[in-house]
């Protein structure tokens, strides 16, 4: 395999390995015992930190799994001190809940709610490894 096509490859994976791991921080809610520190740092890192003390804080859970299909490369920056790569791909969160840890009822949703949209990532090689830095989601562009 070409030493581009097995970087681009090797992000991809990283980036499938985030949406693994992200579920199950939010089941818990918490970082500690999973491996997302292993595939995330800086604004994707602070933004699960984020979600889980929310949870935390309103005695929640979130159950069920994101879907994640057709992670694709849009551009690729593979000669920079820091390697780096764009991934764009569609996120169906349609059974992915937040469930009231007492009562174990469903949280009410807003009726317009978009459950299956484009996000837009950055994912960066570092001497470590491959690591997603940032997850944009795109409630605009439906996928």
């Amino acid at each position: 395999m070409d030493p581009s096509e097995a970087a681009k490859a090797e992000a991809i994976s990283t980036y499938t390995s985030y949406w693994t791991e992200l579920p199950k921080v939010y089941a818990i809610p918490s970082i500690d015992g999973t491996d997302l520190k292993r595939y995330t740092a800086a604004e994707a890192l602070s933004q699960a930190e984020a979600g889980v003390k929310n949870l935390k804080t309103t005695k929640s859970v979130m159950t069920g799994l994101p879907v994640m299909t057709n992670p694709t490369v849009t551009d690729a920056a593979l000669d920079k001190k820091t390697p780096s790569v764009t991934i764009s791909s569609c996120l169906d969160v349609s059974q992915w809940k937040i469930i009231d840890k007492a009562s174990g009822k469903p949280a009410v949703m807003p009726s317009n709610r978009v459950t299956k949209y484009v996000v837009v990532s950055l994912v960066e090689r570092w001497p470590d490894g491959w690591k997603v830095l940032k997850a944009e989601p795109k409630a605009d562009q439906p996928c």
